[in-house]
């Protein structure tokens, strides 16, 4: 596993170090409407490698059947991560200095049509399996 990676919500109310070796960016309708923003780059975490270090009490979630969780601050709205049950997805934005490049794209079918991909990580039209 690589070293911690710190992270934080938007006021500093939450706070938290995760472990991770991958990073991908999803452009999903949902992710754009999450960031309001063209999708979104994360890491993927396995859940017990996620740990609060500040204000998990603040820690809100939108659950949605059918979709993975939404978490999120209660005090500023930052969107912190999703919980898929046997791997988290947190939102890159809100760490510091991960050391970390997207490696792969998933929902490229689903993309803005503004939304332009560069680089040379894997694109998926979907979720792979």
């Amino acid at each position: 596993m690589s070293a911690a990676i710190h992270g934080a919500c938007l006021c500093g109310g939450v706070e938290f170090d995760i472990e991770s070796e991958a990073m991908g960016i999803c452009h999903c309708s949902r992710c754009q409407r999450w960031t309001g923003s063209s999708g979104l780059a994360f890491v993927v975490v396995e859940p017990d490698s996620l740990r609060f270090t500040k204000g998990q009490e603040l820690v809100g979630k939108f659950a949605q059947e059918g979709f993975s969780t939404r978490n999120f601050c209660t005090q500023c709205g930052s969107s912190l991560y999703d919980d898929a049950s046997t791997v988290y997805y947190v939102g890159a934005g809100v760490l510091q200095n991960p050391k970390l490049e997207p490696t792969f794209h998933i929902h490229v079918a689903s993309k803005a049509p503004w939304d332009e991909i560069a680089g040379d990580a894997t694109q998926h039209a979907a979720m792979p399996a």
